[in-house]
């Protein structure tokens, strides 16, 4: 999702530019997500039995820089 017109939610509307796996099982602690400093945020959904990972990529699609700041 690294369109300027991307739509997550209707809460976070345009939010960051990222890239977005997922991957079956709990898998936040084997891929280092959620750590400080660390650029990559998971979410566990036990439903699907899976685990969604967002990596911030700083730079939108056509080459502009994404808004300053960690999501």
């Amino acid at each position: 999702m690294t369109s300027k017109q991307q739509y997550l939610s209707d809460e976070a509307k345009h939010w960051h530019p990222h890239l977005m796996f997922i991957v079956p099982g709990d898998a936040a602690k084997s891929w280092g997500a959620n750590l400080p400093g660390s650029p990559l945020m998971a979410a566990n959904d036990p439903e699907e039995h899976a685990t969604i990972f967002l990596l911030w990529t700083g730079q939108w699609s056509d080459g502009t820089a994404a808004p300053a700041g960690k999501p």
